[in-house]
């Protein structure tokens, strides 16, 4: 990575603001009943919670989809992004954790979830031109499972060990459930299939024939062209990625980035929790946990700024100032000091002198 975190913010800012996204900014805190009502969607159990001057007992939003949901119309269609911290438990403790995202709620469509797709493409490869994009539908997946004759417990099974790409299991489990093996030699290769976008139609159609209606295939198909022309080196389908079944209903995808060993990525549709929060709408969003990036940046979390600039004892603050302006003019960060600090790394470091301004490493 080539620019810090801060540059990476700007960046995420114009990505999603220039397909008409506007930023969506929310409280530090909701009520503890939104999240203890809706425990099944948090990614764990544990909140941070106080009780207000008011008597209420409040908690440190460990979430922020549940947040915009609970407070965001769904007449039309609302196109949002955030860049807000969530409080999670991480081991014996709570962590502050940084997360950027959108979330596209209301009346979407198919152009909506094609974009929602091409913004997280976009996101990824804001960070890192070595990234993959790994899309699957669960709502497909589950048809199947359901249309071979397999129940929620099992479908439930299958889901954890496709996840795990332990396919050699998968074929036992579902002989012991004995599922036709016309059936079962289809499941196998829908759990198994690992394509580059544009190249997934064909085997989608071939192998989900007769397990799935016409236009789901059609319309994910469609989906699966439309990424693979525009982003035919980002975004692969690929069924092993599987997401908690309670949460989320149709696509759901993951993203990576080289150099970090977990994903950065995780969103899909989730009209499940739109249900549950009785929400007469659809939605489909993506949050980019932006701690998991923290070892690429080219600032760590030592340096505080992109560019150092050193003025010498003599310096006017008026002198110093121009200088600064003008080294900030592409949206780099810059800190100016007599003396550089120990320890301290920076993308650039940069001299005051007699004949003006020079970069000195």
């Amino acid at each position: 990575m080539e620019f810090s975190q801060s540059e990476l913010n700007r960046r995420l800012r114009g990505v999603f603001e220039r397909a008409g996204y506007r930023r969506y900014r929310m409280s530090k805190f909701e009520e503890y009943d939104l999240y203890a009502q809706n425990k099944d969607f948090l990614v764990s159990e544990n909140v941070l919670t106080f009780t207000d001057l008011d008597g209420r007992l409040m908690a440190l939003k460990p979430d922020v989809t549940l947040s915009i949901v609970k407070n965001c119309p769904t007449e039309g269609i609302e196109k949002l992004y955030y860049h807000e911290n969530v409080y999670r438990a991480a081991g014996l403790s709570f962590r502050e954790i940084a997360q950027a995202g959108l979330e596209c709620i209301g009346e979407i469509d198919e152009y909506s979830v094609c974009e929602v797709l091409a913004l997280a493409a976009e996101s990824l490869e804001t960070i890192s031109e070595n990234c993959e994009l790994a899309v699957s539908h669960l709502g497909i997946f589950r048809d199947a499972l359901r249309n071979a004759g397999l129940q929620d417990a099992s479908q439930s099974e299958v889901f954890r060990l496709t996840g795990e790409k332990n396919f050699g299991e998968l074929e036992k489990y579902l002989e012991k459930q004995e599922i036709p093996e016309k059936f079962s030699e289809k499941i196998l290769r829908l759990a198994a299939i690992d394509l580059p976008a544009a190249e997934a139609s064909k085997e989608l159609k071939e192998v989900l024939d007769g397990l799935a209606e016409k236009e789901s295939i059609d319309l994910f198909s469609e989906t699966c062209d439309f990424l693979g022309g525009e982003f035919p080196r980002t975004v692969r389908v690929d069924f092993s990625t599987v997401g908690d079944l309670r949460y989320y209903s149709g696509i759901f995808f993951k993203g990576y980035v080289d150099g970090v060993p977990t994903g950065v990525l995780s969103g899909g549709q989730y009209d499940g929790l739109m249900k549950k929060l009785r929400k007469p709408a659809r939605a489909i969003g993506f949050a980019l946990y932006l701690d998991a990036l923290e070892p690429l940046f080219n600032d760590g979390a030592d340096g505080g700024a992109d560019i150092l600039l050193l003025y010498p004892e003599k310096a006017s603050a008026r002198t110093v100032f121009e200088y600064k302006k003008m080294l900030s003019r592409n949206g780099e960060t810059v800190c100016a000091m007599r003396l550089k600090p120990h320890g301290k790394r920076f993308k650039k470091v940069y001299m005051i002198t007699e004949g003006g301004v020079l970069q000195v490493e």
